[in-house]
C-alpha cells in the first residue's frame, strides 16, 4: 500500500451531471457556458451528462443536444449509463466513453435501477463487450461502496467480489463512491487498497460531503492506490435515490489542498472558483466551498 500521495491525479468533475441531477432543469446554454469554464479552467475529464429517463430525472434531458454541442472539445467527456438502452444513446449521440453504475447495496439498487444488484452485473456483463466492440470505454462506477441509506454498513468483501466480476466483464476502470457521504479516511484506505490487490485496473474515488470529512478520504483514497477524485465546482451535488446524499466534496477544494501540496492536478483553482460561481448562481445557491467562500490561502 502506497503511503504517500501521487505526483500527479485526475480530478474529473461531475458538475454537470451529478451536480445538477437533482436540480430544476437548468437552460442547455448555460450549461454550456459551464462546460467552457470548467475546460479553461484545466479540467480535462468531466462528467457531461447521464442517458437516464427525463420522467425520472428532468434535468438531464439535455443530453444529446450537450454532447452534440461540445464534440472536439479538448476533454474527455463522460456519460452516465444505467443499462443497454442508455449505453447505445450515448454511442449514437458520439460518446464513447461510458460510466455504467451498480449499487453493491440491493435495497438501494433496486430504488435506483429497479434490479438487483446480482441482476445490474448481468446486465452489465450482458453488454460490455458488444459496447466495447463499437469503440466504447466502458468505466464502472460502484455506488454505496462504503454505504447505504437502507442497508447501512456494506460488507468490503463484497465490493471487491463485484469489482472483479465487472473488470472481468471489460470495465476498464473502477470508481468507488460513496454515495451519501459516511466513509471515514481508515475505511477508504482500507477498502481502495482491497480492490486495488484484487483487480489491475485504475481506481477513482467519488465522495460526498455529508459529514465533512469528503477531502480527507480523499487524501486516504490516493494514498492506497487511487489516481482519481470526482468533485463538483461549489460542492454542489447529490443524488435522488438516496435519501441523506448531500452534495460532492468541492474541485476547488480539491485542488487547492493537492496543489499546496505539490500534487499536479492541472486546475487553476481560481478558474474553478469562477466555475463554481457561475454554477452555483443558475441553480440558485451559495458557494459552498472553503476556498469559494475564503479564497486560497496565499495566491495561486
Amino acid at each position: 500500500m502506497s503511503q504517500t500521495l501521487p505526483a500527479s491525479v485526475i480530478l474529473r468533475d461531475v458538475s454537470m451531471r451529478d451536480g445538477l441531477q437533482d436540480e430544476a432543469p437548468v437552460p442547455t446554454e448555460t450549461k454550456l457556458a459551464l462546460f467552457e469554464a470548467l475546460v479553461s479552467a484545466g479540467v480535462r475529464e468531466l462528467e457531461l451528462t447521464s442517458f437516464v429517463r427525463p420522467d425520472r430525472v428532468p434535468a438531464m434531458a439535455d443530453a444529446d443536444e450537450l454532447c452534440a454541442a461540445t464534440t472536439g472539445a479538448d476533454v474527455v467527456r463522460w456519460g452516465l449509463v444505467l443499462n443497454r438502452r442508455g449505453a447505445e444513446r450515448a454511442l449514437a449521440a458520439g460518446l464513447t466513453h461510458l460510466q455504467y453504475v451498480v449499487s453493491v447495496s440491493d435495497t438501494h439498487s433496486r430504488h435506483n435501477a429497479g434490479a438487483s444488484t446480482d441482476d445490474a452485473i448481468a446486465a452489465f456483463e450482458a453488454i460490455a463487450g458488444p459496447m466495447i466492440d463499437q469503440g466504447a470505454v466502458m468505466e464502472m462506477t460502484l455506488s454505496t461502496a462504503f454505504g447505504c441509506p437502507y442497508e447501512q454498513r456494506i460488507d468490503p468483501n463484497r465490493v471487491v467480489e463485484v469489482a472483479r466480476r465487472v473488470v472481468d466483464a471489460g470495465a476498464s476502470s473502477i470508481g468507488l463512491a460513496d454515495t451519501i457521504g459516511v466513509a471515514i479516511p481508515s475505511e477508504v484506505e482500507a477498502l481502495v487498497a482491497a480492490v486495488a490487490k484484487a483487480v489491475e485496473v485504475s481506481i477513482g474515488a467519488h465522495l460526498h460531503d455529508t459529514r465533512g470529512l469528503a477531502l480527507a478520504n480523499g487524501l486516504a483514497a490516493l494514498r492506497a492506490g487511487a489516481n482519481r477524485i470526482d468533485a463538483a465546482v461549489g460542492g454542489l451535488g447529490g443524488c435522488p435515490f438516496a435519501p441523506g446524499a448531500s452534495g460532492n466534496v468541492a474541485i476547488e477544494d480539491v485542488a487547492h489542498a493537492l496543489g499546496e501540496m505539490g500534487v499536479d492536478t492541472g486546475c487553476s483553482v481560481i478558474g474553478l472558483i469562477d466555475a463554481a460561481v457561475l454554477a452555483c448562481a443558475a441553480v440558485g445557491r451559495p458557494v459552498a466551498s472553503h476556498v469559494g467562500v475564503a479564497g486560497p490561502r496565499f495566491s495561486c
